[in-house]
């Protein structure tokens, strides 16, 4: 739709933009880059007066290092072109500071087209500028403490599995030497327990920082459902009978054949148990639960247990959850396995889902996996150098 305008309205706006209005600077000048206009806003920006600028070159409002590189012809050129240049850039006031100048050069041209004089209008954006290079540097700073957390959670890792070999061995030397005498069976079976903690616990502090330096892949293999899952609630049945806590399953009756990476998956659903184990007072119950879609595989953990309260529910999956929410009934732990749980399935280009009414409500987790390899799916890229993770 074409533009229009009275008379009346183009004097009316040609005298507000160059009389009246002091926020945006207007200038004029020919083809020899020699200032033929200059407008009181122009005057209120810079502190240069008409007077003053008349017949000047409009290099004088450009920095020094612009002005060396010419970028004053530059802009010209680029108006004599392509009808318009826009920019931004440090421009010069008369007491030799800068502004941020927001831009706009063009050329007035005749009705068949020619040029008659160029035109630049420009404001200063210094504040935006200021904001703009604050975000920045909070960026930027954010960027080097997501470096060093991570840094910091690759060393803690490797730390831990030093002491950890040691104390697996010990506890296998003291179960050969007092196996038979029944007063030790508890307190072996206690460190089994805690020892097995600490070794998920380094995994899960191990895959975490994997992910995040994009290091972790996925190997596909077809493997039995049924089998897998059997396997983490097997996995679990010592810390499940520690607690006084029943077990229930359910699985589809006839084998069900899924293409993912076994010891990833097996890895989620354990974390998932595990996380139900921990929540649920002695006595409760923990449900898991599988069925199958045309599409994918589903996978239900559910248990009566301590629930998730309405604050926390959104932020579960993060890392670090639990531990900043001291008021939530899940306010113990580095809340880290959930956020394994989440990247590793995200891996499989699955969704994982929480459900809770709340506290002491219980809690229900869904995992919904693609039960085929999907296509161009490819081991994730190495990472950058500089950051170990073993």
């Amino acid at each position: 739709m074409a533009s229009y305008w009275n008379a009346d309205q183009a004097a009316a706006f040609t005298q507000f933009l160059l009389g009246k209005t002091q926020q945006y600077g207007v200038l004029f000048y020919d083809a020899e880059l020699r200032i033929t206009g200059w407008n009181e806003g122009a005057h209120f920006i810079t502190g240069w007066t008409a007077g003053e600028m008349l017949g000047q070159s409009t290099s004088v409002l450009f920095a020094p290092e612009d002005r060396e590189n010419r970028l004053h012809e530059h802009e010209a050129n680029m108006v004599r072109v392509i009808g318009i240049s826009e920019d931004e850039r440090w421009h010069m006031r008369k007491d030799g500071s800068r502004f941020w100048s927001s831009g706009v050069s063009m050329a007035l041209t005749t009705k068949d087209g020619q040029p008659t004089v160029f035109a630049k209008i420009f404001r200063d954006a210094t504040h935006l500028r200021a904001r703009m290079k604050y975000l920045e540097n909070v960026q930027h700073e954010a960027n080097v403490q997501a470096h060093e957390k991570n840094v910091f959670i690759g060393t803690i890792a490797h730390e831990m599995r030093n002491p950890l070999s040691p104390l697996k061995t010990a506890t296998e030397l003291l179960r050969r030497q007092l196996g038979n005498d029944q007063r030790c069976v508890h307190p072996l079976k206690i460190m089994d327990r805690q020892i097995g903690f600490l070794e998920r616990l380094i995994e899960d502090l191990v895959d975490l920082t994997r992910v995040r330096i994009g290091k972790m892949s996925i190997g596909y293999e077809t493997v039995v459902l049924q089998d897998l899952l059997f396997e983490a609630l097997h996995g679990c049945d010592s810390a499940a009978e520690a607690k006084g806590l029943a077990m229930h399953h359910v699985m589809p009756p006839v084998p069900i054949q899924v293409e993912a990476d076994p010891g990833r998956l097996l890895q989620v659903m354990l974390n998932l148990l595990n996380n139900a184990i921990k929540y649920t007072p002695a006595g409760g119950n923990i449900w898991l639960t599988a069925t199958v879609d045309q599409t994918h595989f589903i996978c239900y953990v559910k248990d009566d247990g301590q629930g998730i309260s309405p604050e926390l529910l959104p932020r579960i999956f993060d890392i670090f959850t639990q531990a900043n929410d001291g008021h939530a009934a899940r306010g113990d732990g580095l809340g880290i396995g959930l956020s394994v749980v989440k990247e590793i399935v995200s891996l499989h280009q699955g969704t994982v889902e929480v459900r809770s009414e709340g506290v002491n409500r219980g809690s229900e987790f869904l995992v919904r996996i693609p039960q085929r390899r999907p296509h161009g799916s490819e081991p994730e890229p190495l990472p950058s150098p500089g950051l170990r993770v073993q």
